[in-house]
């Protein structure tokens, strides 16, 4: 049986159930809040568990893995994916945003063949993170495309991208470069500030280009309806059932929060949007499924987002 690398070793693509493609797992750098940062990630995960998710496939392509495995190691019973990869220029580190091609697939290899520093031989990427600003990818974006491309085809594991913008074109730079398709997942395009003036309309149409060439989409703005009206994120879920996607779509939370100077937890747009302060991995069980369900969405087509679509992707080809 195929298997998928996570936090705890290698597990079995049909024990991966409910699944959560792009999530985060967030820590503290400062020493004074490690222990509160751990306490508050460890509740979010047993919330997880509570609520009947089995896995997460964590986003960050530089993890602190030892953080990573502690907490995994206090709620044993959720599976959790590591990313390799380079994001964003201006997000990455300095270690990450210094290398050239060559070095830029060296590191994703090594994470996903090997192991992460310190952990080889235990714990092993199973996802490659990408990520451009715009239509027009950079030199930098460009290079870690192609390093990209080089490892899927030597690896096959997926490919997920930072796609607020700019799909189509990163969709074809990934197919110029030789990148398996059918095994890379476009996250994020639901965001209407990405949409550059388009309407939602001519934003599914645009967005069928990508799932024709077999990739993936992902939605994670439950919640953020100040960058995607509910409304328009079920359109769009409504119009790839229609045109035959829905076995290429997967939906998230896109979970992430951080410590403010005072030290009080804040999760992303809390401060301008209370109401987000409440997403958190079973966010998606308690509001997001019932919200779905309530619109018309229907219950098989929700299981083939969360369980079915993300056993295919892990399959090897």
């Amino acid at each position: 049986m195929a298997t998928v690398p996570t936090l705890r070793g290698p597990v079995e693509i049909n024990e991966l159930g409910i699944t959560m493609m792009h999530e985060g797992l967030c820590f503290p750098k400062e020493p004074a809040l490690q222990a509160q940062g751990m306490d508050y990630q460890v509740r979010l995960l047993k919330r997880a568990v509570e609520v009947g998710i089995h896995t997460l496939a964590e986003a960050c392509p530089w993890p602190n893995v030892a953080q990573m495995v502690e907490a995994n190691r206090q709620v044993p019973q959720i599976h959790v994916i590591l990313s390799t990869g380079t994001f964003l220029e201006q997000a990455a580190p300095p270690h990450v945003r210094s290398l050239d091609e060559a070095a830029m697939a060296e590191r994703m290899r090594r994470h996903i063949v090997t192991g992460f520093e310190g952990f080889e031989g235990q714990v092993k990427a199973g996802m490659i993170r990408l990520g451009s600003i715009n239509q027009n990818l950079s030199d930098w974006e460009k290079r870690s495309f192609r390093a990209a491309a080089k490892v899927q085809r030597e690896t096959g594991v997926p490919i997920g991208v930072h796609s607020c913008v700019g799909a189509q074109a990163q969709m074809q730079y990934l197919k110029e470069c030789g990148a398996d398709l059918s095994k890379v997942i476009f996250a994020h395009v639901e965001a209407k500030f990405g949409w550059e003036g388009r309407t939602r309309e001519q934003e599914a149409d645009y967005l069928t280009a990508v799932l024709q060439e077999g990739a993936y989409l992902l939605h994670n703005n439950f919640g953020f309806d100040f960058d995607t009206p509910f409304e328009d994120l079920v359109y769009l879920l409504n119009e790839w059932e229609k045109r035959g996607f829905s076995g290429q779509i997967f939906i998230s939370v896109d979970v992430n929060w951080e410590f403010d100077k005072d030290g009080v937890i804040w999760h992303e747009a809390q401060k301008q949007h209370p109401h987000t302060g409440k997403r958190d991995y079973a966010y998606m069980i308690t509001d997001a499924i019932p919200s779905l369900m309530k619109a018309g969405v229907t219950f098989p087509r929700i299981v083939r987002y969360l369980v079915q679509n993300p056993r295919k992707i892990f399959a090897p080809r």
